[in-house]
């Protein structure tokens, strides 16, 4: 029998809204809250209630960044590194990141979303060089490699996965299976062997970072899903399929049948197999906050930063911005000579002139993520392999949780509990269904939520209710560029990305993949162009 996503799942239920009645509730003395995004403040943009405020002042500069997300940030520090001072930056919360912000509880920082990055491939000297800058990276050693902050690296167990009521090390249920499971595995890993020691006929590697680095050779397997994919290869076995779709919504958000098989190989092979090429795992507490406010440090910005501020008109042809202050709810003008738009590239269109943006609509798909930070009296135990930084169940369509305080001294261990960050993806196959899920997400009630993160960590965890002590829920309705087929390569991620008179977009999504790597080079490139613009090309180009 082919395997199939919802048999595997079982009584998983179509999405987050079908919560089993009965379900275990938080005790009423859990402080619950809703945290990151404020949804209303985005729809005030599509509303258009702030353009009437009167204009405060006027500010000129040379270029102005539109997004303080990782892409911004990385602008910012481009800029700052090619000694460029006369930048402004747009951010429309009151704090930095986008989907890498973070928050805390009295117990331990947390991510709100994107929460680790992988050690830089040696190729990708642009990122190695941001390490060096922010001193994650303290040196190379004698082969030129580099040596990384150990505090910053995560250490063992990494990760280990729930099956049948027992946990195990690593993302691969095998416990039980066939020795056809394991063949198919065993050529599955020969398979990627194969592919990475590949380069195109051009030179490239065949999935590199940034996307648009890799060899045109496998280009066309953008055209079909991974499920396809795996199909042509004889890959049937659910094991196999499940770790793969558990890879793919992890990284992207979506099931095997919703993402091309380009992007899913390029999750395997564009930092290096781990067994080609030594790999570490970087992360914080708070997640990849700890990446955007470093690179905030070293953009040293001071005034020139602007939270709680929203663009919300843009003449893209004389680099006029009219934009609304929250915090002192006044609006002021920006008169750039070049303008990054660092923001979510389907706000775009809602702030230039009508007709001026050639991106069809509906080019582009995003998928909403729930996001909840838990707080506990304990550690979360179970039955075999020990807690890790990751621990996933396999018979959910949730990804399980991490441990924010995995990294912790182990001096520091003996403090009381700590704090998980679980995740959910909502994917949907098309954009109505993406639609439907974000508006699910959105309308549900905090207690929905608490009561849904509660069951999700009752069914790993059966009596973790009364170790609850607080729930924070971050709702992202457009958390991650969806990778689908024809995507990377189509005609809609080009248009998506090209200039409109002085604004380049240049965020993660005209990248191609929801990755930091993708963000921060988009982010370089879009500096860089500006640089060019203005005639005061750096002299070091990083991309």
């Amino acid at each position: 029998m082919r395997w199939s996503r919802r048999r595997l799942l079982g009584t998983a239920g179509p999405g987050l809204a079908g919560l089993a009645v009965g379900c275990p509730r938080p005790s009423p003395e859990v402080e619950r809250a809703f945290v990151g995004q404020d949804p209303e403040r985005g729809h005030l943009l599509r509303d258009g209630a702030v353009a009437s405020a009167p204009v405060a002042d006027r500010i000129r500069c040379d270029v102005l960044v539109i997004g303080g997300g990782a892409s911004g940030l990385a602008a910012a520090w481009r800029l700052a590194r090619a000694g460029e001072r006369s930048v402004h930056l747009l951010e429309l919360e009151p704090g930095l990141g986008g989907t890498a912000r973070s928050g805390h509880t009295p117990r331990s920082r947390y991510p709100m979303g994107a929460h680790y990055l992988p050690s830089p491939h040696p190729e990708l000297g642009s990122l190695q060089t941001l390490l060096l800058d922010l001193g994650i990276a303290v040196g190379r050693d004698a082969r030129g490699e580099l040596e990384l902050d150990p505090r910053a690296v995560c250490r063992a167990p990494l990760e280990r996965h729930r099956y049948r009521g027992r946990w195990d090390e690593g993302l691969y249920p095998g416990a039980g299976q066939s020795g056809e499971d394991e063949a198919q595995w065993e050529r599955w890993q020969a398979h990627l062997r194969a592919l990475d020691a590949r380069r195109g006929e051009d030179g490239r590697r065949l999935f590199d970072l940034p996307t648009d680095r890799s060899s045109r050779e496998l280009r066309h397997l953008d055209q079909i899903s991974m499920a396809t994919y795996l199909d042509r290869l004889g890959f049937d076995g659910w094991r196999l399929r499940w770790a793969v779709d558990y890879a793919l919504r992890d990284d992207y958000g979506c099931t095997l049948e919703q993402c091309s098989a380009f992007a899913g190989l390029h999750h395997y092979l564009s930092r290096g197999l781990e067994d080609t090429q030594e790999r570490f795992i970087l992360t914080w507490p708070e997640g990849n906050a700890h990446l955007v406010g470093r690179m905030a440090d070293a953009a040293g910005m001071g005034d020139r930063m602007h939270h709680d501020t929203v663009a919300h008109a843009i003449d893209p042809d004389s680099g006029r911005v009219h934009a609304y202050d929250f915090a002192a709810r006044r609006q002021r003008v920006f008169e750039a000579q070049q303008i990054l738009w660092t923001a979510p590239r389907f706000v775009l269109p809602r702030v230039l002139p009508p007709g001026r943006d050639p991106l069809r609509p509906g080019s582009l798909g995003y998928v909403p993520w729930l996001v909840a930070n838990v707080e506990l009296t304990r550690r979360p135990r179970g039955v075999g392999a020990p807690l890790s930084w990751d621990n996933v169940p396999v018979d959910t369509d949730d990804l399980g949780y991490v441990v924010a305080t995995h990294l912790e001294p182990l001096s520091e261990r003996v403090r009381e509990g700590t704090v998980v960050t679980f995740y959910q993806p909502l994917p949907a196959a098309d954009d109505a269904g993406l639609r439907r899920r974000r508006a699910e997400l959105l309308a549900g009630s905090l207690d929905h939520w608490c009561d849904h993160v509660t069951t999700r960590l009752e069914a790993m965890h059966p009596g973790i209710g009364p170790d609850i002590r607080r729930i924070h829920v971050a709702r992202w309705g457009h958390a991650m560029i969806q990778p689908r087929p024809g995507h990377l390569f189509g005609e809609g991620r080009a248009i998506a990305r090209q200039a409109i008179g002085r604004v380049l977009p240049c965020a993660a999504d005209v990248g191609g993949l929801p990755l930091f790597e993708e963000a921060f080079a988009g982010g370089v490139r879009g500096a860089e162009h500006a640089l060019a613009r203005l005639g005061r090309p750096p002299e070091e180009r990083l991309l």
